[in-house]
């Protein structure tokens, strides 16, 4: 029987992997493979330096159970962009484990899913790319018509601010009580 690990991730904490982890069961229940372990990573994509995913490359360094492939619902579980997945494929490749992601039909056990695999990794990348772009013309267009970014300022009357100051009350009570922080209350005397 075929050893395999699974390889799991959400990018929010609110988020579960539920979902992909029985998809991974039934896939190894229809090939017979024997899935061995499932590594799970609430974190983002952009980058490897997530901690079960670290622990499964570790683990596969000296493979003591004889793992010969990691399966993932999706490529993007392993990465968001090109270079990585790359990387991750080739250090599998070089210990002669094959990588299966079962939504995207790709599998590097046989020629033509290595083939697919770097043909979706780059159109994954490209379509990355593409939103980068259009939030980017987006948020340009937005401040180019007046629009802010961020939090929107909290009024305060700074009459009454200026009021209760010169009662004496200390600038921290004055921002306990407006519910602001104290630099808040500074900025806005400045500003008034």
């Amino acid at each position: 029987m075929t050893n395999v690990y699974g390889y799991v991730r959400v990018s929010t904490r609110s988020q579960n992997y539920d979902s992909q982890i029985e998809m991974i069961t039934q896939f190894c229940k229809m090939k017979e493979y024997a899935l061995i372990n499932v590594f799970s990573d609430k974190a983002s994509g952009k980058d490897t330096d997530r901690a079960e995913y670290q622990n499964m490359m570790t683990t596969l360094e000296k493979n003591p159970q004889n793992v010969s492939v990691v399966i993932v619902t999706k490529i993007d579980r392993v990465g968001r962009n090109i270079r990585d997945l790359l990387k991750f494929v080739d250090t599998l490749n070089s210990k002669n484990i094959g990588f299966v992601a079962i939504q995207n039909s790709i599998d590097t056990t046989i020629k033509e899913g290595r083939f697919f695999l770097y043909i979706m990794g780059a159109l994954s990348e490209y379509e990355r790319e593409l939103i980068l772009e259009r939030t980017e013309a987006g948020r340009k267009k937005y401040l180019a018509n007046g629009g802010k970014l961020g939090k929107p300022k909290l009024k305060l009357p700074v009459a009454e601010i200026k009021r209760l100051i010169e009662e004496g009350v200390p600038k921290a009570e004055v921002a306990r009580r407006m519910r602001v922080s104290t630099p808040t209350i500074y900025d806005r005397l400045k500003e008034g």
